[in-house]
């Protein structure tokens, strides 16, 4: 996509580098990074935005350069009529990494960022990325198959649609429940879940529902068992959701790790032991391969 170019970057007070980039139709994507290293890009989960990575902004910036973002249409990128689907996310992500020079990123989908993170592959090949890391999403979230790992039945993702993503108080309703029904297992303070709230419902009903209908009908398991094959790749599960997801990741992606803990926002509610768990793992694969030989399996993107 073609580019503009972009507004300088901006420092904020804690040392984290604040900016936009102009990309293709007038998009622009509000970003954050902090820290020098190998690039480890957060991408976030359906409505949510960089806000929810704050903790590894924060502590993993001594050793990494971490970035993370807004896709479009959600908190500060501007809106778009067009592109509110996971496959036009990668490619703005596939801007966004190009613009700021981050090479070979390791990637960190949340829910459904990590649709985003297997469409980026499908793209760029698996030799765009140094890792991945998708944390608790299925690459087919829709089966009709009740022991399959999935989102939820046929008519529970129907309801939802027809229900609740009608307008802002069915998406707040909607939003209410799950975070704290499956985002977190502890009681959130009211500061709390009116913050998550609120970076959530800046994106519009209508979004909403187009997001997460592309999700919903996303199949990207050729995508995710050719990235478990190519490069490191570690999930981390919620434990309510865990045995269905360990089943599918030991049949399909047998290369792939996985650890199990919390709610779907683990990486928030128990940010100690998931920076622990991704730290060790991003200095596992480096050194690996560091000590790899030359010729190593790369699927491009054309078998994906």
């Amino acid at each position: 996509m073609a580019r503009k170019k972009s507004p300088p970057v901006a420092a904020a007070p804690n040392g984290t580098n604040v900016g936009h980039i102009i990309i293709g139709q007038d998009v622009g994507l509000a970003y954050a990074e902090r820290g020098d290293g190998p690039p480890v890009v957060f991408i976030p989960h359906w409505t949510f935005t960089k806000e929810a990575f704050t903790y590894q902004l924060n502590a993993l910036s001594g050793r990494y350069r971490v970035i993370c973002y807004d896709p479009r249409s959600q908190g500060e990128s501007s809106f778009s009529h067009e592109g509110n689907d996971y496959l036009t996310h990668a490619h703005d992500l596939a801007s966004l990494l190009e613009t700021i020079g981050a090479v070979r990123p390791v990637l960190v989908g949340w829910g459904t960022g990590a649709l985003t993170a297997w469409n980026y592959v499908r793209l760029k090949g698996p030799q765009a990325i140094a890792g991945m890391v998708a944390i608790d999403m299925p690459p087919q979230p829709l089966s009709t198959h009740d022991s399959d790992w999935r989102e939820g039945t046929l008519d529970e993702v129907a309801a939802i649609h027809t229900l609740f993503l009608r307008d802002t108080r069915g998406l707040e309703t909607y939003l209410r429940r799950t975070i704290e029904t499956t985002m977190v297992e502890r009681a959130l303070a009211d500061d709390e879940l009116t913050g998550m709230l609120s970076y959530s419902l800046r994106t519009s009903p209508l979004v909403a529902a187009q997001l997460f209908a592309n999700a919903m009908f996303a199949d990207l398991t050729n995508a995710a068992v050719a990235t478990a094959r190519a490069v490191p790749t570690l999930f981390f599960l919620a434990s309510a959701r865990a045995p269905a997801a360990i089943e599918t990741i030991e049949r399909l992606m047998p290369e792939a790790r996985y650890v199990t803990f919390g709610g779907r926002m683990m990486f928030w509610e128990h940010h100690a032991a998931f920076n622990h768990v991704l730290s060790e793992f991003i200095e596992e694969q480096m050194l690996a391969a560091a000590n790899a030989p030359a010729a190593n399996r790369i699927a491009t993107p054309e078998t994906l």
